[in-house]
């Protein structure tokens, strides 16, 4: 009878071992999951600033702020790529370390009425590609709602969870810069999707402009502005 018994026991300890297994080698698959859109680019380090940023964006919004008059802006997204990866047009370099977790590989797709945002995490030492899609919208009274589809680690869903862990370290900012309305509409638009009025502050400037239009579409973002006093 004991032998039954050890054996029913060392075949229940197999099947737990069994399943452990292959739960973690899934873990690990989904974790490690590498979308078919995340294609970074090699990171760049060119001694100047990328053209498209010296000679199109920046004078479109400095003319076009001198002029108060509404303006748009063409974000193209294999240009918009090149920047981010670009250290002399960003002003730092990857890999980027916050909060202990070191962040590479930066990706932008823009896909129809979609922005995906990419980028791989080092986590415990494994490469994690995590995905932000959001589809923005402006509603009839002109505020935006990200719209937030979905937050992914690998494969594994983890919009609720990051969306609590950005509100978290939102709320730990706050503490210790100045309370800004920008900051109050990050925190609910990351952790509730709530609405806000888009009205952006300019840099060295006393001036805010308005985002009036956003149209997305293959490879492409149309953007709308107006400046603001």
């Amino acid at each position: 009878m004991h032998g039954k018994k050890g054996t029913k026991l060392l075949k229940a300890l197999c099947i737990v071992i069994i399943v452990l297994a292959a739960a973690a080698v899934l873990a690990v698959y989904l974790l490690t999951y590498v979308p078919k859109m995340y294609k970074p680019l090699t990171q760049s380090r060119s001694q100047e600033v990328h053209p498209y940023l010296t000679h199109y964006l920046a004078p479109n919004f400095h003319n076009n702020i001198q002029l108060d008059r509404p303006f748009e802006v063409i974000v193209i997204q294999k240009s918009l790529n090149e920047i981010i990866v670009d250290e002399t047009s960003l002003g730092w370099s990857w890999p980027y370390e916050l909060n202990g977790v070191t962040f590479s590989a930066p990706s932008v797709v823009f896909t129809a009425d979609t922005i995906v945002l990419m980028g791989t995490a080092d986590i415990l030492g494994v490469p994690v590609v995590f995905s932000i899609s959001a589809s923005p919208q402006l509603d009839e009274k002109g505020a935006l709602t990200m719209n937030f589809q979905k937050i992914t680690a690998g494969a594994l869903n983890i919009t609720r969870l990051a969306q609590f862990v950005a509100s978290k370290i939102i709320t730990e900012q706050l503490k210790v810069v100045e309370r800004n309305q920008w900051l109050k509409d990050l925190e609910g638009a990351l952790s509730a999707n709530k609405p806000f009025d888009p009205v952006f502050p300019l840099y060295n400037s006393d001036r805010s402009i308005r985002l009036t239009k956003a149209e997305i579409s293959e490879e492409k973002l149309v953007l709308g502005f107006e400046p603001v006093d």
